[in-house]
């Protein structure tokens, strides 16, 4: 499913950002037509605020960890469009040079981002994201659409199994004690003595 959002997101940003980068273009050609300014310029501001924002829509599939079908797609056909004004120039002039009037007060040239290379360098950034392995799968901790999710049941009818007790045995330690007659008593014996004879009187 994440592919196929990604994949809606490409065919969205692919134009949108082409139609945004052609707009700040035209407004920065049109203050520098005349010469660099001297002084601070809403134009100029508008035009860097709109190419600023083509970079941020294209980030979103081309940094985020999105799914990498988006990007692909979005820099296919920007690479296939820089290729056809290279290798066919008339035909991607008739397919890419526009001119879209008074869009907000100011005519829009499709073809000059790509025309100025801003839209290959877009195309190959967004290529990278195809080598990203990490991209191509599932997010952690998601669960895929059709992997079979398993439980566990309890058998409350079977009969439960008492644990087995553990019974504590106290073995009393056992030892061995020879009584010695006190010395001289003539009782003792030398063998059950364990200081050895007694010395005789």
């Amino acid at each position: 499913m994440r592919h196929l959002w990604s994949l809606i997101a490409g065919v969205v940003i692919a134009p949108l950002v082409w139609a945004v980068v052609a707009f700040g273009q035209t407004v920065m050609g049109e203050v520098y037509t005349a010469g660099a300014p001297t002084g601070y310029s809403s134009k100029v501001l508008l035009g860097a605020g709109l190419l600023v924002g083509a970079g941020l829509i294209a980030g979103l599939i081309a940094s985020l960890r999105v799914s990498p079908v988006g990007p692909l797609l979005v820099a296919l056909l920007y690479l296939g469009s820089s290729a056809l004004l290279i290798f066919a120039p008339k035909t991607g002039a008739d397919v890419f040079d526009r001119v879209q009037k008074d869009v907000l007060g100011h005519d829009v040239m499709t073809i000059t981002p790509l025309k100025s290379g801003v839209i290959p360098v877009l195309g190959g950034v967004l290529l990278i994201a195809v080598f990203s392995a990490s991209r191509w799968r599932v997010w952690p901790g998601t669960v895929a659409a059709d992997s079979a999710t398993t439980t566990t049941s309890i058998d409350w009818t079977a009969t439960p199994v008492p644990a087995a007790s553990e019974s504590t045995t106290t073995t009393e330690p056992t030892t061995s004690f020879t009584p010695v007659s006190p010395a001289g008593t003539g009782t003792e014996t030398s063998s059950s003595s364990p200081w050895g004879p007694t010395p005789g009187r």
